[in-house]
């Protein structure tokens, strides 16, 4: 099962967990403590915990079905929130919650990952080929119906 996984299915479970564990780390120094993304944001920490477990969601799909419906539909909502986690992690490091607050090393990490979750719904739409799974028969190679039994091919 894992070796159906390509690049863009390993690129969002790194990028997923990453997100989630850049969420616990400090993202702001406020005078002599720190804030975790956890603690610093209302919102925004939901909804890149909702992001992270997409991109978790996706390489499991991919590597438990065997249709590509989900995986697809998973690779184009990841592409799409993904631009959405990019901007929302974005707006954190411009306008931090604290006033005077500096930033750490989990923002950073955080706009990483964000980047990784967006990269990899890209990467998984683009690359058509599943490994493990023999290719399609073309269209041109098929062998055309008959209408009638003695009609020309």
């Amino acid at each position: 099962m894992v070796r159906r996984l390509r690049a863009g299915e390993w690129l969002a479970a790194a990028g997923g967990v990453a997100m989630i564990v850049a969420l616990a780390l400090p993202w702001y120094d406020v005078g002599p403590e720190t804030a975790t993304g956890f603690e610093a944001f209302t919102v925004i920490d939901v909804l890149l915990v909702l992001l992270a477990l997409l991109a978790l969601a996706l390489p499991f799909l991919q590597a438990t079905r065997d249709s590509p419906a989900l995986p697809v539909g998973a690779a184009v909502l990841t592409a799409s929130f993904g631009i959405l986690g990019v901007l929302l992690v974005l707006f954190r490091l411009i306008d931090d919650p604290f006033a005077g607050a500096e930033l750490r090393g989990g923002a950073w990490i955080g706009l990483a990952a964000a980047v990784a979750i967006e990269a990899s719904g890209w990467l998984s739409l683009d690359n058509e080929h599943v490994r493990g799974l023999p290719p399609d028969i073309e269209p041109e190679l098929r062998p055309a119906p008959r209408i009638a039994p003695d009609a020309q091919p």
